[in-house]
């Protein structure tokens, strides 16, 4: 068995407060930490079955940390070198995971990701590195709507035990968009009526029709540019940084699921969406760990 073999099969976990329940997708659970494995080792099982790359290659790409992450530790599995462009305002933590991993990070500005997405490209092209492409790649939704989406129908499913459950919502902060797009397609195909909802932070609530700014829920934001496609998006539902913050904290405390700002802002939303619509029952993402936020915490 290969490290990439035990990405995914991720827990569903119910969280019921009163009559309102959200479904968590564990994705905190995968190797590295975070749901960006599975688009990582989409793309480079795509590009080793299309013969684009091979062992000693350098691969590069931007990132706010995860996808990072994910692709510096399967990099390291497969013998490749890596470059990771990120702006400079991101956690300690994940650039020391880069770092033991082998992998060389290269800053650009705070929450700068125009410029981190542009550097990476002039790098590839200029050294003939292998560009990840996150923010505008297909196989990024693919990984989702093929592993991911029916995954979580069939342990909903499971979980129905005769009562026929049905969620109204599936709610998902953004960042390239490759989770709320490929998850969402294949949701509303096997639960029609879903809605699907987009999480932004109320510091930069693009989406919503506001400015761009600097905010702390690192790995969402600004998902209007890239694969969210704003006509299959129902609603987007602004986060505010500090709610997110108290919501991780909470659900480590309470639910003893240690994990990041972005989950934070999920599971908020989430509750605040049911309440607000008088459902029941709302599926999300855990998207990453917690220990990669210590210093921002």
């Amino acid at each position: 068995m290969y490290l990439s073999d035990s990405i995914g099969d991720t827990p569903l976990i119910p969280i019921t407060v009163g009559k309102h329940t959200v479904w968590c997708k564990c994705e905190h659970m995968n190797p590295s930490g975070s749901v960006k494995d599975r688009m990582a080792v989409w793309i480079l099982n795509d590009a080793e079955h299309n013969k684009l790359i091979k062992k000693g290659n350098t691969l590069i790409e931007a990132t706010s940390g995860n996808t990072g992450i994910a692709f510096a530790m399967l990099a390291a599995r497969r013998g490749y070198k890596m470059k990771i462009v990120m702006p400079c305002d991101m956690s300690e933590e994940r650039k020391k995971m880069f770092r033991y991993y082998g992998a060389k990070l290269i800053e650009v500005g705070e929450g700068d990701f125009d410029s981190a997405i542009e550097l990476r490209d002039k790098l590839s092209k200029e050294n003939g590195w292998f560009n990840c492409n996150q923010f505008h790649n297909p196989l990024n939704i693919e990984a989702h709507y093929k592993t991911t989406g029916p995954e979580i129908n069939r342990q909903f499913r499971e979980n129905d035990k005769g009562e026929s459950i049905w969620p109204q919502a599936f709610i998902a902060g953004t960042g390239t968009g490759g989770t709320i797009m490929g998850i969402g397609k294949y949701l509303v195909k096997q639960y029609p009526g879903v809605k699907i909802v987009a999480v932004e932070p109320a510091e930069s609530a693009v989406m919503s029709g506001g400015q761009k700014g600097l905010h702390g829920i690192q790995g969402i934001g600004d998902g209007s540019k890239f694969l969210v496609d704003l006509k299959f998006v129902q609603e987007v539902k602004p986060i505010k940084t500090n709610c997110a913050k108290e919501m991780s904290r909470h659900l480590a405390l309470k639910h003893g699921l240690f994990v990041g700002i972005s989950s934070g802002a999920n599971v908020k939303a989430a509750f605040e969406w049911l309440h607000d619509n008088d459902c029941t029952n709302a599926i999300t993402i855990l998207c990453d760990r917690g220990e990669r936020y210590f210093s921002c915490l």
